[in-house]
């Protein structure tokens, strides 16, 4: 393990594999591109509603893709927006009276959220940590903390055990366990420094 040693806490060697939002969103661009023409033509306008829902579903994977490589995103506001705009451009594009141009609309702003999204996650924004842990140690963070941090489920599970979310900063914890033991994870989305210091309980 590289990185900083900081009270049993290791930087995460995880690392963002953008390969599959990268392909998809590039496939996006295309697919919404002939809609386009489609519509300013007046030409095989039939099929309009099939190119932006396949757009959507492009993107949709290219944000979930995204989404499952950082648990911490599950707070982020852009991922919640994608989501409303996906569900608003399904559901508009195949309704007669409202006009495709809406449809279409709502897809490229699902382009954006899911840019901004997967651009920071993969310029490595924010940090994540990780430590060993006992899986019969229930969670305990520090009194202190607990002002902006909400623990959901003190024993070790690979769901969310523990949330913040501030104006400064979005993090999660969680366990996984693995060949070597169970492994407690630290996600943090901000651009502000976090300190670990007196963080759990058993720091004191």
């Amino acid at each position: 393990m590289v990185g900083l040693f900081v009270g049993g806490w290791y930087p995460s060697e995880e690392k963002a594999i953008m390969i599959t939002p990268l392909f998809t969103m590039a496939g996006s661009l295309l697919t919404m591109a002939f809609p386009i023409l489609m519509l300013l033509s007046g030409k095989h306008t039939a099929f309009v509603p099939w190119l932006i829902l396949v757009s959507n579903l492009l993107l949709s994977l290219a944000l979930f893709s995204t989404f499952s490589q950082r648990r911490v995103l599950v707070l982020h506001r852009g991922v919640h927006l994608s989501v409303v705009l996906f569900v608003a451009s399904v559901v508009t594009v195949f309704i007669d009276q409202i006009s495709n141009w809406i449809a279409l609309g709502f897809c490229f702003g699902l382009f954006f959220t899911t840019y901004r999204v997967a651009e920071k996650t993969s310029a490595g924004f924010g940090v994540q940590f990780r430590r060993e842990w006992d899986v019969k140690t229930y969670l305990q963070l520090d009194p202190s903390r607990l002002n902006h941090w909400k623990v959901m489920n003190a024993k070790p599970t690979n769901g969310l055990m523990a949330l913040s979310r501030t104006k400064q900063q979005l993090a999660v914890m969680y366990c996984e366990f693995e060949d070597d033991g169970c492994w407690l994870h630290l996600d943090v989305f901000s651009d502000q420094i976090f300190n670990l210091e007196h963080f759990l309980v058993e720091e004191e």
